[in-house]
């Protein structure tokens, strides 16, 4: 579908990992994603990711992967964006209580380095990426998953403008709350330039 994805917004560019982020996405992941992992096993994942960005484009798939988020004045990396494939059990998210089957759609997530949280980042980052997948790519509906306790994400969603969905089974954790948008652009719409996103 694209083969190199750069996007800007008021204060942020989005763009793809290069092997020079290695020292970042470590901090990143140590300190975001909570993982405790060697230099090694950060560099593989690094290796894997931008090659993802190439045998994407390659075969005409979303460009499903981690985008790194920067600072458009200093350069300074502040977090990370990206489109995940998720399963979502819409059957439980819509009444019924033993239903757990899934489905696949397309996802957003998002993450601040703590430093650069309550700044606004992650909904101006996240409404950027949007603008791009509902724009360029034409996609129907875009979701996002959270917790229950991780009220800044759902905060997140909702200055998206997504609606949000709860879980009544309660797994996976991750899973326990849904955000939804739909789509409403129509073709015209889509060849004017995307909004910067909200700043808060």
């Amino acid at each position: 579908m694209i083969d190199r994805l750069q996007l800007t917004s008021q204060r942020l560019r989005i763009r793809q990992f290069t092997s020079a982020d290695l020292a970042a996405c470590s901090d990143f992941r140590r300190r975001v994603f909570h993982l405790n992992e060697d230099q090694e096993t950060t560099k593989r994942w690094l290796t894997w990711t931008i090659d993802s960005y190439r045998e994407l484009a390659g075969l005409g798939q979303p460009p499903y992967a981690d985008y790194a988020v920067e600072r458009r004045d200093t350069g300074e990396f502040v977090g990370e964006v990206g489109v995940v494939p998720t399963v979502v059990p819409w059957g439980a998210l819509e009444g019924g209580a033993t239903d757990d089957l899934l489905s696949p759609e397309v996802g957003l997530f998002w993450g601040m380095l703590p430093e650069h949280r309550r700044l606004g980042y992650a909904t101006e980052a996240a409404s950027a990426l949007l603008g791009f997948l509902f724009g360029r790519l034409r996609l129907r509906r875009v979701v996002a998953t959270t917790e229950h306790d991780n009220l800044a994400s759902q905060q997140v969603m909702r200055r998206l403008g997504m609606r949000q969905r709860r879980n009544r089974l309660d797994t996976p954790s991750w899973c326990q709350v849904v955000g939804v948008l739909e789509n409403k652009q129509t073709r015209a719409d889509s060849q004017k330039t995307p909004s910067s996103g909200p700043r808060d």
